[in-house]
């Protein structure tokens, strides 16, 4: 099975993240506590579904984790 490059997008300017941080706390708001965890989830998987290929989905799920509580940080011990 042969791996397809791609060249990945730049980085989002710093003002385009933050439009999209307040995009996204919105969203959660509408979704509400309840489903929160659902919604996220599937926010994630229609977005790694778009990019595809271009994806590094276990590097991506590193960094988020590496910003949690050290409870949640992919090696604890390191904290």
């Amino acid at each position: 099975m042969s791996v397809v490059t791609q060249d990945r997008p730049a980085p989002l300017p710093f003002e385009a993240m933050e439009r999209l941080y307040e995009d996204l706390a919105d969203a959660v708001d509408r979704a509400g506590p309840a489903q929160e965890a659902v919604f996220l989830t599937k926010l994630v998987m229609v977005m790694a579904h778009r990019a595809g290929d271009t994806l590094d989905f276990e590097s991506c799920l590193a960094a988020a984790l590496g910003n949690l509580s050290c409870d949640a940080a992919p090696d604890p011990a390191a904290c």
